[in-house]
């Protein structure tokens, strides 16, 4: 199915043709990897999609792979940079530790329902997927021990399962699409459902 490009927002105005028709095709490129699948998308349907032809995409892509892999690049990138960022260090100690994770569970369900078509590929349909899940609990695991270094979580809660259990339930409520009033909803009862677990008594 063809569709109209998204219209422009005031953030495009400050981008050449250029990077504006680049953006586009990712855009594009997003959705019908979403709804199609890799192996079943051809160029064809992005630049009819898109409404312009194969050798302006063939200008900022080398192929239809070299597309899919940046826009699984960006997912991957976003996700990790969250994980780092919510990672307890000297400018996060003032903020009280239901806030700053509070806060990083509702960053979380926000990258993930910021555009349904790059999550359904990047975290659910790419083969690449349960990697970087993996990749993400480690990443977890250690924010879970500098909690636990600096006497804000308990010493027999496994770094490894928390971060699995996490995944999971993120996992499972990115399914049901929450929109925005439900992800603060969402982001208080999974905070306080872990740190009621986790927090030092």
């Amino acid at each position: 199915m063809t569709t109209a490009p998204p219209p422009s927002t005031p953030e495009d105005k400050r981008l050449t043709k250029g990077e504006r028709t680049r953006l586009q095709l990712l855009e594009v490129a997003a959705a019908e990897f979403a709804e199609r699948g890799f192996q079943h998308t051809r160029i064809s349907d992005i630049v009819a999609r898109a409404g312009v032809t194969q050798p302006v995409f063939y200008q900022y892509f080398a192929s239809k792979q070299a597309a899919y892999d940046e826009l699984v690049g960006m997912f991957a990138q976003r996700l990790r940079t969250e994980v780092c960022q919510a990672r307890l260090d000297d400018d996060l100690q003032g903020l009280p530790q239901d806030v700053r994770i509070r806060r990083g569970v509702c960053n979380w369900l926000a990258i993930l329902q910021e555009d349904p078509n790059l999550t359904r590929i990047g975290f659910f349909q790419v083969e690449a997927a349960e990697s970087l899940k993996d990749e993400l609990v480690v990443m977890i695991a250690e924010n879970v021990r500098i909690e636990q270094r600096a006497g804000l979580f308990r010493q027999d809660i496994a770094p490894e399962w928390l971060a699995h259990a996490f995944m999971g339930v993120i996992e499972r409520f990115t399914r049901q699409l929450p929109d925005e009033q439900q992800r603060e909803a969402l982001a208080d009862f999974i905070t306080n459902m872990f740190l009621e677990g986790v927090r030092q008594r």
